[in-house]
């Protein structure tokens, strides 16, 4: 049910956020957290953001994006990577409710 859902998603979700390369930098990163980064929706979002903003910051703008080693170049891949998501997870949902959702008339 949605609880369950919900419940599951939530652990998920808090380490996505976490790891958005502005809270946890990926420069930072320990070794073992380096793998949500080339996978992570929120990182591209907030990568594409922060680099679009910084670029009229001045200098303020240069040290957040050398802090966050943030980088416009990886706005495809974003977008990728986001497309991936959705199908999969759009299928996964489309079999787990055919499979599961037994229905009683």
């Amino acid at each position: 049910n949605a609880s369950q859902a919900q419940a599951f998603s939530s652990p998920v979700l808090a380490f996505f956020m976490l790891c958005n390369g502005f809270i946890i930098t990926k420069p930072a990163a320990p070794l073992f957290v380096q793998w949500v980064f080339p996978i992570n929706p929120n990182f591209y979002a907030m990568q594409a953001i922060v680099v679009r903003l910084a670029k009229d910051a001045g200098l303020v703008g240069q040290f957040v994006i050398s802090y966050t080693g943030y980088t416009d170049s990886e706005n495809t891949q974003g977008i990728i990577v986001m497309l991936a998501m959705i199908v999969a997870l759009r299928t996964l949902q489309l079999v787990a409710l055919r499979s599961l959702h037994k229905v009683q008339k």
